[in-house]
C-alpha cells in the first residue's frame, strides 16, 4: 500500500529496524529475507545503514534540484545569449552611425571650410590689392602735381 505509482509515491519503502543486533540476526539467519524485500521494493535498514541511505537520498534530491536548476540556468543563459546578440547588433549599428556622423562632420570641417574660406581669401586678396592701389595712387598724384609745377616754372 505504501508503493502506489498512481498516487505518485516513491518507488521504494525503507523499513527501519531500530536495533543493530536484530538487523544482524535477520541477515545471518535468513539472507533470503533481504532478497524478498528488495523484490517487493522494500529496503531493510539498521541505525548504521539508515545514515548511509539518507545520505544517498539527500544526494539524489540535491542532484535533482541541481538538474532542475541547471535547466533553468540554461534557459536563462539562452535568454541572456539572445539579448547579448541583440545588444551587440545594436551597438554595432550605433557605432556605424557614430562613424558616419564623424565622417560627415569631418567632411563639413574640411571640405565646406575650404569652400567657405576660398571666397574669404579672394576677398582678402582684393582688399589688400585695393589698399596697395590706394597707397600707390596718392604717390603718383603727388609726382604728377610736382611735375606739373616744374613745367609751369
Amino acid at each position: 500500500d505504501y508503493i502506489n505509482p498512481a498516487a505518485n509515491t516513491v518507488d521504494y519503502v525503507i523499513l527501519f529496524i531500530p536495533n543493530e543486533q536484530i538487523y544482524a540476526f535477520i541477515n545471518e539467519s535468513d539472507s533470503s529475507i533481504l532478497d524478498e524485500a528488495l523484490r517487493n521494493k522494500v529496503i531493510l535498514c539498521s541505525p548504521l545503514t539508515l545514515y548511509a541511505i539518507l545520505a544517498v537520498i539527500r544526494q539524489a534530491v540535491d542532484n535533482f534540484n541541481l538538474e532542475k536548476t541547471a535547466g533553468q540556468i540554461l534557459q536563462l543563459l539562452g535568454t541572456f545569449n539572445k539579448q547579448w546578440g541583440l545588444f551587440i547588433e545594436s551597438m554595432d549599428k550605433m557605432g556605424k552611425r557614430i562613424d558616419d556622423a564623424r565622417s560627415e562632420f569631418d567632411a563639413l570641417v574640411s571640405t565646406r571650410r575650404n569652400q567657405l574660406e576660398r571666397p574669404l581669401r579672394q576677398i582678402e586678396q582684393l582688399r589688400t590689392r585695393n589698399s596697395q592701389n590706394i597707397e600707390i595712387l596718392p604717390d603718383e598724384s603727388k609726382q604728377v602735381s610736382e611735375e606739373s609745377q616744374e613745367t609751369e616754372e
